[in-house]
């Protein structure tokens, strides 16, 4: 009988102690982790945003050329729409066009552009795809924890660009 206790002594695993000291270790690097996990997250939705707006400035250049027709961004910063829409007297392909609304928490805003009834123009596209003058230099996105990025114009005022913000 005393072999069989030596045995069980020497058996492989885990004590009690061992366990709770690995669980208070991981519990303090998950309370450390936690704060960058989540403003990572929040960053994301703004990255994903002014992404998903850029493309939709080139989506609005490629449609005035193919459809040869002036295109039209705009955004509503009230309701945190945008979209893509042919301009006003033109004639287009109206299932073309493209409309999205921000999640919750994510803003945008505008500096210039041409307003009318709570919407923005922040671009114009003439059919051979050259951005018209007058559209907004940049649309910011941003969220409550200071995130933000902007979508500019390049310098040459042909393109755009994503810029990180400080708050």
């Amino acid at each position: 009988m005393t072999q069989n206790s030596k045995q069980k002594r020497s058996s492989p695993g885990f004590t009690l102690i061992e366990l709770i000291l690995v669980m208070a270790l991981l519990t303090i690097i998950m309370a450390i982790s936690a704060p960058v996990l989540s403003r990572s997250l929040r960053q994301r939705g703004v990255d994903q945003e002014a992404s998903r707006f850029l493309a939709l400035l080139e989506y609005g250049r490629s449609e005035a050329v193919s459809q040869g027709v002036p295109m039209i961004v705009w955004l509503t910063p009230a309701t945190g729409q945008f979209g893509v829409e042919v301009k006003a007297g033109f004639s287009g392909d109206l299932t073309r066009l493209r409309q999205f609304t921000l999640p919750a928490g994510v803003t945008i805003t505008a500096e210039q552009g041409v307003s009318a009834k709570g919407v923005l123009q922040v671009a114009e596209f003439a059919p051979d795809g050259w951005p018209v003058a007058g559209g907004a230099e940049t649309v910011r996105f941003s969220d409550a924890a200071g995130t933000a990025i902007a979508v500019a114009q390049t310098t040459d005022r042909w393109g755009y660009e994503l810029t990180r913000l400080e708050g």
